[in-house]
């Protein structure tokens, strides 16, 4: 027979840290031996009554360890919908800009007999525009949530103030921008030319590219930067804020020249887009496309020929924001140039010291200068040669002064070099410094250790001589 001995436990209530306690007398339960039906069905189930009590200890003895673990599955889950709204919400605006090109277009080159698809297209532009709201009140509604989570909040007023609700209703107001539905008069079965957009659709067209401010949102919500860890754990001790002007940063450092391409691309065509619906009607020619391409990136560029200027209010604008934004992309491009044609680490450290070896071998030249004029002016002045002696005096001083010249070069030369010692060598010199100083205070210890030794010698033969001279007395 084989005796097993079980017993209950339960939390104990006299003490505040929630020790265990015994619970009622410990029984013994003698199984057979035998690996029969009947043992192994007790043993089962004993070990189902045991496993909700063994669960209940794990909660008694940490009881936050669920509610931690559950609010960071919530979060995650918070996390990955704000991701899909934020990408769902960019594709919508995209949808609805796309739409509204091609209905600008196909109303400029349009007849009558087309207004029934032109007005379907509005409706589909209205309908994506109010999908599109709804999605941003849920995207805001998750950050809320988030908030909630991260901060065990359990009133959402409480993570609701006055900045997030105006926050919320300018998106929803940059967002709901778009040229309405409306009727239009026009005869379906003539061949006339329908009426181009009026100001306020042309209007309402140009300020729905605000929508592109999705854009950075979403880049933010996808970057490695929310999904790596280790980012976000080092950048919290460092205090370093994980918003879109951080993954900027990180996309200029990366990859300058790709971005800066991206950004003045997309820049210039829809500049020019923009520009040749403004000056669409008139019969100057600057509607045209291709003009409009030529005449954005002249004045991007700020040169401004004068060949093709805008008429209309809306393309003097749109001029000036190129402009603009044109001197923002020249200085950009300025210094993403010259950080390519800055010298790397080592480049510049043999450069500085080539430059040192040659200041060395000119200022030796300038002294060998100065004391072969100083040797030729003393010959002379002793010999009596005035003329002599005036023209080396002369030139004595025009060397002394080259050689001053050429040793305050050296020390700017040396001044521009120790600035530039970066980090590393000066842990480097530290530990040389440190080790050179424990050497040195072993090598002292040891010293004072034979010190010791060889006065105790001294000693002990002081002692014997002092005993052998009173024994012979």
């Amino acid at each position: 027979m084989k005796c097993q001995c079980r017993g209950h436990r339960k939390p104990g209530a006299a003490g505040l840290s929630g020790t265990l306690e015994l619970e009622g007398p410990l029984f013994t339960a003698c199984l057979p031996g035998s690996r029969g039906k009947a043992a192994g069905a007790m043993q089962q189930q004993q070990q189902q009554q045991e496993e909700p009590r063994e669960l209940s200890e794990v909660s008694v003895l940490n009881p936050g360890a669920s509610d931690n673990l559950r609010r960071l599955n919530r979060r995650k889950e918070l996390l990955e919908e704000k991701k899909r709204l934020s990408a769902w919400s960019l594709c919508l605006a995209l949808l609805g800009l796309l739409l509204m090109l091609l209905h600008t277009e196909l109303l400029w080159i349009g007849h009558c007999q087309w207004f029934v698809y032109l007005f379907l297209l509005k409706c589909s532009i209205s309908l994506l525009t109010g999908v599109l709201i709804v999605l941003i009140i849920t995207f805001h509604v998750k950050e809320t949530q988030l908030f909630m989570c991260d901060n065990s909040l359990k009133d959402w007023r409480i993570a609701v103030n006055a900045k997030t609700f105006a926050w919320l209703l300018l998106e929803i107001a940059v967002c709901s921008v778009h040229p309405f539905p409306d009727e239009r008069q026009c005869d379906d079965h003539g061949q006339e030319k329908l009426p181009f957009l009026s100001s306020g659709d042309l209007m309402l067209s140009i300020l729905m590219f605000l929508r592109v401010y999705l854009l950075p949102r979403t880049m933010l919500l996808h970057s490695r930067v929310l999904v790596d860890a280790s980012y976000r754990s080092i950048g919290s001790l460092n205090k370093i804020k994980f918003q879109y002007p951080f993954v900027m940063k990180i996309l200029m450092n990366t990859c300058p020249g790709r971005v800066l391409l991206i950004f003045t691309g997309s820049l210039w065509i829809i500049s020019s887009w923009v520009l040749s619906v403004c000056e669409r009607e008139n019969i100057n020619g600057t509607g045209a496309i291709t003009n409009a391409m030529w005449l954005t990136p002249i004045t991007f560029l700020t040169i401004g020929y004068g060949d093709m200027v805008p008429y209309t209010v809306c393309g003097k604008m749109v001029c000036l924001f190129t402009g603009i934004m044109g001197v923002g992309c020249t200085a950009l491009i300025v210094a993403v140039a010259a950080q390519k044609l800055e010298f790397t680490k080592a480049e510049k450290h043999v450069h500085n010291f080539m430059l040192e070896i040659n200041y060395m071998k000119k200022i030796k030249c300038a002294a060998a200068n100065v004391l072969g004029e100083a040797w030729l002016l003393h010959r002379h002045t002793k010999r009596g040669d005035r003329s002599k002696t005036r023209q080396h005096q002369r030139s004595l001083l025009r060397a002394i002064h080259i050689f001053r010249r050429r040793r305050i070069r050296h020390k700017n030369l040396k001044d521009q070099v120790n600035s530039m010692v970066d980090i590393y060598k000066m842990q480097m010199m530290l530990y040389d410094l440190d080790s050179n100083l424990n050497s040195s205070h072993q090598e002292l210890e040891k010293k004072i250790e034979q010190l010791d030794r060889k006065l105790d010698v001294i000693s002990g033969l002081i002692t014997k001589m002092v005993d052998s001279a009173h024994l012979s007395h």
